[in-house]
């Protein structure tokens, strides 16, 4: 039995209430066998609004907000974003408030094009 520190079942409990509160939850593979866990992915809809969270390790987290409708080479823009250790995502993410809050981020953050070679 392993044993698990104090912030580690809290953020399995933050995991665990984006789920119940109607997050989907994807389990992202590798590609090549032995097909091992690469990433944990959530994500949630708010009408042209996706919320996603990406866990790779505790200390290896990503999360955003994307505006489905303005897709750029095939991928949504977003208007607000971070990374961290999963802790401090979810505590970023917990924050955020919802995209019809008169506060909430709107305005789609500048992507960076590299040119093609």
């Amino acid at each position: 039995m392993s044993a698990f520190t104090l912030d580690q079942l809290e953020q399995m409990i933050s995991l665990r209430r984006l789920h119940v509160n109607g997050w989907r939850f994807h389990r992202k593979h590798s590609p090549d066998p032995p097909y091992e866990l690469d990433e944990l992915v959530y994500s949630f809809m708010h009408g042209q609004w996706l919320d996603v969270l990406r866990v790779r390790a505790d200390n290896e987290a990503t999360a955003g907000r994307f505006l489905t409708e303005t897709v750029i080479e095939g991928r949504p823009q977003a208007c607000w974003s971070c990374e961290g250790t999963l802790a401090e995502v979810l505590d970023r993410l917990h924050d955020l408030p919802p995209p019809d809050y008169p506060l909430a981020p709107r305005l789609l953050l500048a992507t960076l094009r590299l040119p093609r070679s």
